[in-house]
């Protein structure tokens, strides 16, 4: 059986995500391991934001882009758009927060 093509629109919109979600998970793993080392840290809070972010919320973006056909059969297409935006949206504020608390 041939696969269609072009893709559906949701694949494509998905590849355009995926541009975006994997670069800007890139740059913060560079980033933020960078500020890790050279101990940038200004107190508890900046140290555990920068940790979380990096070994929590960097993979769950990453993952929730990759896992895109499983979870669009459970959730539909519409919800994995909006779980990825969330997921998008908690990994942007935690990685501004902490940009902001390192100074």
């Amino acid at each position: 059986m041939a696969s269609p093509w072009p893709p559906s629109r949701f694949w494509q919109y998905w590849a355009l995500a995926g541009m975006l979600v994997l670069t800007a998970a890139f740059w913060w793993s560079v980033e933020g391991l960078t500020l890790f080392e050279d101990g940038a840290a200004r107190g508890q809070i900046a140290d555990g934001l920068l940790r979380f972010s990096l070994l929590i919320l960097t993979p769950a973006l990453v993952l929730v882009w990759l896992l895109a056909a499983w979870l669009r059969r459970r959730v539909g297409e519409t919800g994995y758009w909006k779980m990825l935006g969330l997921v998008t949206m908690i990994w942007g504020g935690s990685v501004l927060v902490t940009r902001t608390l390192m100074g």
